[in-house]
């Protein structure tokens, strides 16, 4: 059965704390094809040949591991606060129908990040009926650790991240939110969008470039 979404779960918070902490981002960007560490990497899940018991237990670890990464990933890809718990289920409900099915041929995190694309499309397609307009992003996603005025500052900024965002083509808003947000190494990105790597770094330096650009003041501009 697809676990309840918020069961042992806070909103997540958002995966900058501070302008400068994005800066720190906007100005590390891999140009060449080396391994890239920690963040991206994810421990091995075992998931083939498993009796029923041992699949539930999978997805439980699956859900616990990836949570945050999807709930921050269907935000970025456009779904609305309103929609998104619903959109976060969706995701999990695909999840735990086809987990036996994944082969191992990528890794499981892209695997799940195809799923909510997919889920993320669709809730699009259903707020665009619906004429609903781009929200901001909540306080609940900014992060709770620094204080208000740092937390009122981190928002703005990503309230023009998320515009920034919601701008882009598909393959780029996924470079953009795997590549530079989440630290996925750009080997998982090109074979998830089966696209040269050279490309997936190509797209990285020219986003973090127009980034940039967005968030630069326009006394500076």
């Amino acid at each position: 059965m697809t676990k309840a979404v918020g069961s042992g779960h806070e909103s997540p918070g958002l995966w900058i704390t501070s302008p400068e902490d994005l800066a720190t981002r906007l100005n590390t960007c891999p140009l060449t094809d080396v391994a890239e560490p920690a963040r991206g990497a994810e421990p091995a899940i075992a998931l083939g040949g498993a009796a029923s018991g041992d699949r539930a237990l999978c997805f439980e670890d699956v859900y616990e591991r990836h949570f945050e990464f999807v709930w921050r990933s269907l935000r970025m890809l456009g779904v609305s606060r309103a929609s998104l718990d619903d959109a976060v289920q969706d995701v999990f409900g695909a999840v735990s129908r086809q987990l036996s099915s994944f082969e191992g041929r990528s890794s499981l995190r892209t695997w799940v990040f195809g799923i909510a694309q997919f889920t993320a499309a669709n809730h699009r397609r259903g707020e665009r009926r619906k004429n609903a307009p781009l929200e901001p992003l909540s306080d609940a996603l900014v992060s709770r650790e620094p204080g208000p005025d740092a937390n009122a500052e981190a928002k703005q900024v990503a309230d023009r991240i998320l515009s920034f965002c919601a701008e882009l083509d598909e393959g780029r808003r996924t470079v953009f939110v795997l590549g530079l947000l989440e630290d996925v190494p750009a080997a998982e990105i090109a074979e998830l969008l089966e696209i040269p790597v050279n490309t997936v770094y190509s797209r990285l330096r020219t986003l973090r470039q127009a980034l940039r650009l967005r968030l630069e003041p326009e006394e500076e501009r």
